[in-house]
């Protein structure tokens, strides 16, 4: 007892503590001891204690919004933890675990309130501390000044208000100007623009800021619709801070625009005089870790393995054993093979997309609407006569034909791709080559039913089989470079003053030009086999190629949105690469690599993220429901 007196008298805390408290502290104080890797602290549990380590250190660390361990702190001997549970009243707010072997003073409840009691500079001592160690904790795991530095981040906490807010609290009210940035370390708050809702934000979110950043109100009228905890900070402090960050800042301004479009001018305006934007350089570092964060997204080479597989199995076993349901899996396999390769292949390169089941929706929704219109307006203009000749020549035909399928293509592209959600090229690129290979894949079958009414089973199979080949230089890439086309031109409706008419109307012809006439000399009736398998390479070749450059397009455009929503994109990963080899069995981190889904628009984000790059809202980890 008399070594805890002394090193509690010696304590710096405790220095104003009389004599005979810190005994009676002592005798109600016993001795624990810790080995590696053991909890000293679990986060959300409820404290009943706090430790004063006597040896060894420990590691503070909690997940931020999207799952990732984050380190805050390592505590070594004479720290103090535990305090902020008991203290502020809360839940624990962070994990703490021994990094070897730990000794430690356990200080109970009511042993920790006599001591406050006897010490009123103790107790405001602790709580300062406290707070500025739970406001650190909190504007590292959940806010856009995660990515600054610890030592400036801490410094960032000592201004920083930490605030508790009841269900119904109006924060702030329609058409006043806010002086203060709130940023949502828990709750959800609803924002109303004329009594409409425009959007509810969560923790990681904040508001205010383009009150700040613009001048004028423009956050509308903000709302607690739980109870929640809100860091507020200054406009001075805010603007001073931003000074040294110039990345937060383009974060932040990205944010305001894409949470309030109708702000463009003045963004575009404060973001050209404050900054030229991303340099070569970050452009490349930029791509560097957009390819490391797709990697393993979408494993398209399995879907093509299983649905091949499954081709090929049924392909031998329709023509060994002649059944009909052998027949007519391998009729649904060769139909369905090279489309959906096709498709998962193109969806493989989106960085920010969406999930499966919308581009399922985009290709059933194609195989059943375009093709049976297509049919239809072709038997009624393009083909006449019991032979089904063309009407438009040899030449007209084809272009007749390209154009009525594309056109009916796109109008399923149309509906899907209206809204401003769909702000990148590559959203045309992948829904349009869903739709397109919707119409493939009908098409397919309707071509190897047909062969099987007239011929053999043989017959049908090398007819799937040829198409399954040819399905890269066809439908899918014909459409994807049309609704790219028509991305420009609805971009050229709602893209503000700098989108020139060349940049979308120009465009948005071309590619749509481009589309058609590859599409009718592809089906165009060539004099010989092989001049038409020449014209064949030759324009597949010329679909590809363009496809491909579109595709570039679409990936450097996605990098750099993501980048600059998430500027500490390239560090993160590398301190999460030094935790995983440092800390691992301290740090376990989720090795199942799943992306990150926005709770706004629903865009699939890398899971490195922490804001969506499509509408700006925090990404939050998958919550999990235990039966």
């Amino acid at each position: 007892m008399n070594r805890t007196v002394e090193f509690l008298q010696g304590h710096l805390l405790l220095h104003a503590v009389p004599e005979q408290e810190l005994e009676k502290a002592a005798a109600a104080m016993f001795e624990v001891e810790f080995h590696p890797g053991d909890s000293l602290i679990r986060e959300g549990a409820v404290g009943d204690c706090c430790y004063f380590i006597l040896s060894g250190e420990a590691l503070v660390s909690t997940h931020n919004l999207t799952g990732k361990p984050i380190v805050l702190d390592v505590l070594k001997a004479g720290s103090l933890l535990g305090e902020i549970a008991l203290i502020m009243q809360e839940k624990r707010t962070a994990d703490v675990k021994a990094m070897g072997k730990v000794k430690a003073l356990c200080l109970k409840t009511e042993a920790f309130t006599r001591l406050s009691e006897a010490s009123p500079l103790f107790y405001e001592s602790l709580l300062y501390s406290a707070r500025i160690r739970l406001v650190h904790g909190l504007l590292r795991k959940a806010t856009v000044w995660s990515a600054i530095e610890d030592k400036e981040l801490r410094g960032l906490a000592e201004i920083t208000e930490w605030k508790k807010v009841a269900q119904g609290e109006t924060i702030i009210r329609e058409g006043s100007q806010s002086e203060h940035i709130y940023m949502i370390a828990r709750g959800r708050f609803e924002v109303r623009l004329s009594g409409r809702r425009e959007t509810v934000l969560g923790s990681g979110d904040c508001f205010g800021e383009a009150d700040l950043l613009l001048g004028g109100p423009h956050t509308g009228h903000v709302t607690a619709l739980e109870n929640g905890e809100l860091l507020i900070m200054g406009r001075e402090e805010f603007h001073y801070i931003l000074q040294q960050y110039e990345h937060v800042r383009r974060q932040l301004m990205e944010m305001v625009r894409l949470r309030y479009p109708e702000l463009g001018a003045s963004v575009e305006a404060e973001r050209t005089a404050s900054d030229p934007g991303l340099g070569t350089d970050t452009q490349g570092h930029a791509a560097d870790s957009a390819r490391k964060a797709r990697a393993g997204k979408d494993r398209w080479i399995d879907r093509v393995l299983v649905f091949g597989g499954l081709f090929i199995l049924f392909t031998v076993c329709a023509v060994w054993l002649q059944q009909p349901v052998w027949i007519a899996a391998a009729l649904l396999t060769g139909g369905l093979t090279g489309p959906v390769a096709y498709v998962s292949y193109v969806r493989s390169s989106q960085l920010l997309g969406y999930r499966v089941p919308r581009l399922v929706l985009s290709f059933v929704l194609s195989a059943a609407t375009a093709v049976p219109a297509a049919w239809f307006i072709e038997r009624q203009w393009v083909y006449q006569g019991e032979r089904g000749e063309l009407a438009f020549g040899p030449l007209g035909g084809p272009l007749a034909i390209s154009l009525i399928e594309e056109i009916v293509k796109l109008l399923v592209c149309l509906l899907l791709l209206r809204g401003q959600r769909k702000r990148f090229i590559m959203d045309a690129l992948v829904f349009g080559a869903a739709v397109g290979m919707g119409f493939a894949a009908a098409e397919n079958m309707l071509y190897g039913w047909d062969y099987l009414q007239s011929g053999t089973t043989t017959d049908m199979l090398a007819v799937l089989w040829v198409r399954t080949l040819l399905s890269p230089f066809g439908h899918g890439t014909w459409t994807a470079i049309a609704a790219a086309g028509l991305w420009y031109g609805l971009r050229h409706r709602s893209g503000g003053a700098s989108y020139t008419i060349w940049n979308g109307c120009g465009k948005m012809a071309g590619l749509l030009g481009a589309s058609i006439l590859l599409h009718a000399l592809w089906d165009y009736h060539y004099n010989s086999g092989l001049l038409r398998l020449a014209a064949m390479l030759i324009i597949g070749a010329a679909g590809l190629m363009l496809l491909y450059r579109l595709l570039q397009r679409g990936m450097r455009e996605e990098t750099q949105a993501l980048m600059l929503l998430n500027p500490d994109l390239e560090q993160r990963q590398e301190r999460h690469s030094e935790a995983q080899t440092a800390l691992t069995d301290l740090l376990p981190v989720d090795r199942n690599l799943q992306s990150l889904v926005c709770g706004g628009c629903g865009t699939l984000s890398p899971q490195d993220a922490s804001y969506c790059a499509r509408c700006g809202l925090a990404l939050h980890a998958p919550v999990h429901v235990d039966n």
